[in-house]
């Protein structure tokens, strides 16, 4: 085999296992797990244990984003963990299918807000934060900054609405 042929292989032994991976980041006992819909939605008092789930997750990886900003490699490591268990965890409850217009507004605000912070703290963690001399290091962080302050935004609007909904 070449190594053009190889490289291929891995990548999709990768890409399988990575499929599997998602589940095994969600405990068996996830509230996220088999969501039942009626009429083309979750009802709140079901689906409001996944989202405190959620928001614990995102808890964390608003400090640990805010952390890895500083240059903390540590919080960085953990925050894309975080992210990926995040992720998961929005998948299980039943991914882009959270998005859609439902009759109750206030749900479907606070999955947009969640959508929209899970959004901005992926974008953060695909930038490299340079340091200087890098000609682009203030860039880098000036890019990763305005994710992180997007992240936090929408962050602090699912919470809010998320206790309102308590």
């Amino acid at each position: 085999m070449r190594s053009s042929q190889i490289g291929a292989v891995l990548i999709c032994l990768a890409a399988a296992a990575g499929s599997g991976c998602t589940q095994q980041l969600v405990a068996e006992s996830s509230a996220c797990r088999n969501l039942v819909y009626k009429n083309g939605e979750v009802p709140r008092a079901e689906y409001l244990p996944c989202v405190g789930e959620t928001m614990a997750v995102l808890d964390e990886l608003d400090k640990q984003t805010e952390a890895a900003l500083g240059g903390d490699r540590k919080a960085r490591s953990a925050g894309r963990s975080s992210l990926r268990q995040l992720i998961a965890l929005r998948q299980l409850a039943g991914g882009m299918q959270l998005l859609e217009r439902r009759n109750d507004k206030t749900l479907v605000s606070l999955n947009v807000d969640i959508h929209n912070a899970l959004t901005h703290y992926d974008a953060f963690y695909m930038l490299p934060i340079l340091k200087e001399p890098d000609p682009f290091a203030q860039k880098s962080f000036d890019a990763a900054k305005a994710e992180l302050d997007g992240g936090h935004r929408n962050y602090l609007e699912a919470s809010r609405l998320y206790r309102f909904l308590k």
